[in-house]
């Protein structure tokens, strides 16, 4: 299990502020907050001080959250569905969302950097917007393979 160490009350107020910036975020998480050598950031539940971990084969520690970058902070999806963005979250059509979810880059207007991307009520992820282009930044393992029609699609034709 790789090394990380919390974040102090310092730490944690400079991580608010960047989400503030970033994203007009105020995140209530009430949670530990861990960064590891490679600067990713991990959310634990507070209770995790009261369990006997000693007995138990641990993988990981928490959930990863963000990374820190140098164009800013890079979400993960479930750090973006964490927070309630008011900024820098673009809205995709259905086409879009299907591309991004399949690990697309997708043609866009813009010069940003990470944003959030959401298609109706589902937050996406996070994705590098520059150059006009939006950076796919799912992880492979995490793409879907295929698309296959709804339902409901079936049923219109």
């Amino acid at each position: 299990m790789q090394e990380m160490r919390f974040l102090n009350s310092k730490e944690r107020k400079e991580l608010f502020q960047k989400l503030e910036e970033q994203f007009a975020a105020k995140p209530e998480i009430d949670c530990l907050f861990f960064e590891n050598s490679q600067d990713k950031v991990f959310l634990l539940s507070k209770d995790y001080a009261s369990f006997d971990v000693q007995a138990l084969r641990v993988n990981n520690r928490g959930m990863y959250f963000a990374k820190r970058e140098r164009e800013g902070l890079r979400l993960t999806i479930e750090g973006a569905q964490l927070l309630k963005a008011r900024k820098n979250v673009v809205l995709l059509d259905k086409k879009q969302a299907e591309l991004w979810m399949l690990g697309e880059d997708i043609p866009m207007e813009g010069n940003q950097g990470f944003i959030i991307l959401q298609h109706g009520e589902d937050i996406l992820g996070c994705g590098m917007l520059k150059n006009n282009i939006l950076r796919n930044m799912v992880p492979k393992e995490r793409r879907l393979h295929s698309i296959t029609a709804s339902q409901e699609e079936k049923e219109d034709q």
